[in-house]
């Protein structure tokens, strides 16, 4: 049955891979981040708190309701928050949290404005202004090597300008990287791998692809680990 499965799959264009957002996988490297911390929230990110359960976990996003939902879903009991988008410098910013027929869709909220497919569905948006903090601010305050995931809709690049310090704690970094203009303005990848070498982080794996269906996919964006070289 499962060769019957992998030859239709071929057939069709398209092999099965494993998924790699489990704790298992992540724990395979050998990681023991003194502390975790997710950028970019929304719901949270269960499979990278089952994977380090002994970690402190600190939580940053712009929309205060994501620590909330954080913990009406269970995901952490403990965890310290910090409601702010984050950049290269500190200051205000306008969020866009976007609507469509289907309501509110907090998880694509963005400093940035959306070029992509996905506009032509929002129906409006809300804008709120946010404060803006480097993550070197906040991490200061946190001791130990570090693990980080980054997906702050297109301002990843921005976050890590604002972390020169904080990278070079990371044991890895978990980052959505954009391989379209899916936002005005969004960083080029090249820009983002030049700046996680420069702190001696490179590009180990692809966790996760972003890309619609069909023989003719092309890949939006894609969650990317990068580690050490040398560990």
């Amino acid at each position: 049955m499962l060769q019957d499965l992998r030859r239709t799959l071929k057939s069709e264009g398209m092999v099965a891979h494993p998924i790699k957002t489990r704790p298992p996988y992540l724990r395979g490297y050998g990681f023991a981040p003194d502390v975790v911390m997710d950028v970019g929230v929304d719901n949270g990110t269960p499979w990278l708190y089952r994977s380090f359960p002994q970690a402190r976990f600190v939580l940053i996003d712009p929309q205060p309701a994501s620590a909330e939902r954080v913990r009406d879903k269970g995901h952490l009991e403990e965890f310290h928050f910090h409601a702010s988008a984050l950049g290269a410098q500190e200051g205000k910013a306008t969020l866009m949290v976007p609507h469509s027929d289907k309501g509110e869709h907090p998880a694509m909220a963005s400093l940035l404005r959306r070029t992509d497919q996905r506009a032509k569905s929002f129906t409006k948006l809300d804008k709120h202004y946010v404060p803006v903090r480097k993550l070197d601010d906040i991490a200061v305050a946190y001791s130990g090597n570090l693990g980080l995931k980054i997906d702050t809709e297109g301002s990843e690049l921005e976050v890590l300008k604002g972390a020169t310090e904080t990278l070079k704690r990371c044991e890895f970094v978990i980052l959505e990287m954009s391989l379209t203009q899916r936002f005005a303005g969004v960083g080029m990848p090249s820009e983002v791998v030049a700046i996680l070498a420069d702190a001696g982080l490179e590009w180990r794996d692809v966790l996760h692809v972003g890309a619609p269906a069909g023989k003719k996919a092309r890949p939006r964006y894609m969650d990317v680990l990068f580690t050490r070289w040398v560990s």
